[in-house]
Parts: structure tokens; C-alpha cells; sequence
């Protein structure tokens, strides 16, 4: 029984070793200068999933004595800010940033989203219906601005 007990202890070595030496793909370089940007000059776009499209992008919506605002910046993430009165809700830093995520990702604005459909995206997102005040700024990274002051 011991030459059995051995002969199966050495067969399931043998399976373990040849496993890790099977042959997998190289692992990537992630410093390897091929892995840039084609366009990194040009900044981030939610397109090349290095950004959601703009660098900046400042929102407040009022709405019967309540609001809504978000501060994003590019450049100092740590300095986001998110207001939603309505949900009790009042972040900063990366909290503010992951909570912004979903929205931007959900309503996907860029340079060419028209006034009416960035406001409408929003209203729809944030589920209301109306505004008594709608101030919107975006500078996307094509340089290009989205400027919204709308009052009821």
C-alpha cells in the first residue's frame, strides 16, 4: 500500500509542476511606450476611456428652495464637490468623484450635445421634471464650452 500511496503522491506532483509550467502569454509591459496615447496632447476624452470629455464641468440646478451642484476639475479631482439636496447627499473628493462617475457616464454630453438635450439628459438623470434655475459650464477638452443660465 505504501508503493501506491507513493506512486500517487509523485503522479499529483508531477500534474502540479507540469501546470505551472504550461506556457501563458507574457504579461504586459505597462510601461512600454507603445501603451500611450495617440493624441495625448490633446487631453482626455470618455472616448479613449482616459477622461469623460472634459476638464471641467460646474452644475446647479435649483428647484423649489433645494439644489443640486457638482464641481469637477481635471485637474484637482481631490477638490470635487457634490450637493443633491433632494437626496440628502453632500461629498467631497473622491466620494464626490464616484458619485459624479454614474452621472457622466450615464449622460455621455459632449461638444456637440446641443443646450436642450444636455438639460434634458440632466433633468432626466437626476429624475425631475422642472427647474426654477439651470446653470450648466463645461470646457471640454477640445477647448470648446457648454454655458447654460436658464431661469423659470
Amino acid at each position: 500500500m505504501s508503493v501506491k500511496r507513493t506512486l500517487s503522491i509523485i503522479g499529483f506532483s508531477s500534474m502540479l509542476i507540469l501546470g505551472g509550467c504550461s506556457s501563458k502569454e507574457k504579461a504586459p509591459d505597462n510601461d512600454d511606450p507603445a501603451l500611450g496615447y495617440e493624441d495625448e496632447d490633446k487631453g482626455s476624452s470618455v472616448n479613449t476611456g482616459d477622461g469623460y470629455g472634459f476638464t471641467d464641468f460646474d452644475l446647479t440646478i435649483k428647484k423649489d428652495g433645494k439644489k443640486i451642484e457638482t464641481d469637477y476639475e481635471d485637474v484637482k479631482p481631490s477638490d470635487a464637490e457634490y450637493v443633491n439636496e433632494f437626496q440628502n447627499v453632500n461629498e467631497e473628493g473622491n466620494d464626490a468623484i464616484d458619485s459624479m462617475h454614474k452621472m457622466f457616464m450615464e449622460i455621455l454630453i459632449d461638444s456637440d450635445t446641443s443646450k436642450e438635450e444636455a438639460i434634458d439628459k440632466i433633468l432626466q438623470w437626476y429624475g425631475l421634471d422642472d427647474y426654477d434655475e439651470f446653470d450648466l459650464d463645461v470646457k471640454f477638452t477640445d477647448d470648446k464650452t457648454l454655458d447654460i443660465d436658464e431661469k423659470k
